[in-house]
């Protein structure tokens, strides 16, 4: 059952963003989540190293940990889905970008019915800016994005949701995320980003 729990800890103002999210990759969230304290410190957790891991080109085995085998993915004019296009959008996202630096400012998770039954999900916006170095001329692109994820529960060996399991995030029992990546009890089934314009 879905409780209403308020997280003062995590609410930060405009004037003390920067000093609470050093790293660029903590976003700031609403002071009442209105679901429960296991999903939502997850889903910052999931947020977090999701952007952490984006931003390291050797990542690749880890960016895809947090995706679902059957996963869709849009970003801009571009679509993958299932792990092997996963690859290949990861590898064209670095092809004319030497460095990116993601800065997350706001995300707002929520629970929301599924189609034709009673099961909630877990879903997500946010926004924030990148930071691109392009390779051919070392020329510096910022860029504002807005993304919205659909999450589903990582389901280990005997086929059971992580998610549901008492004391989830501690990752996948298959041993698929290292400790590198994705150790949260859910990947992402959908994930769209929209940016402001495109890297040429």
């Amino acid at each position: 059952m879905l409780t209403h729990h308020t997280m003062d800890s995590q609410t930060q103002s405009h004037g003390d963003q920067d000093q609470q999210n050093p790293s660029g990759y903590e976003p700031t969230w609403p002071k009442d989540l209105g679901i429960s304290p296991m999903p939502a410190a997850s889903i910052f957790q999931f947020i977090t190293r999701f952007f952490q891991v984006s931003d390291n080109p050797d990542l690749t085995e880890e960016w895809l940990s947090f995706f679902g085998e059957e996963a869709k993915v849009v970003m801009g004019d571009k679509v993958a889905e299932g792990k092997d296009e996963l690859r290949v959008l990861r590898k064209g996202m670095w092809e004319k970008v030497k460095t990116r630096k993601h800065t997350v400012q706001k995300g707002f998770p929520g629970m929301f019915p599924l189609e034709g039954d009673g099961v909630l999900n877990l879903e997500f916006m946010m926004y924030g800016t990148v930071l691109y170095t392009l390779r051919e001329t070392g020329k510096e692109v910022k860029m504002d994005w807005a993304a919205h994820g659909i999450l589903v529960g990582r389901e280990s060996k005997d086929g059971e949701e992580e998610m549901k399991k008492e004391g989830g995030g501690q990752g996948s029992s298959d041993g698929q995320a290292s400790a590198r990546g994705n150790t949260s009890p859910f990947v992402f089934g959908r994930y769209r980003v929209y940016l402001s314009s495109c890297v040429e």
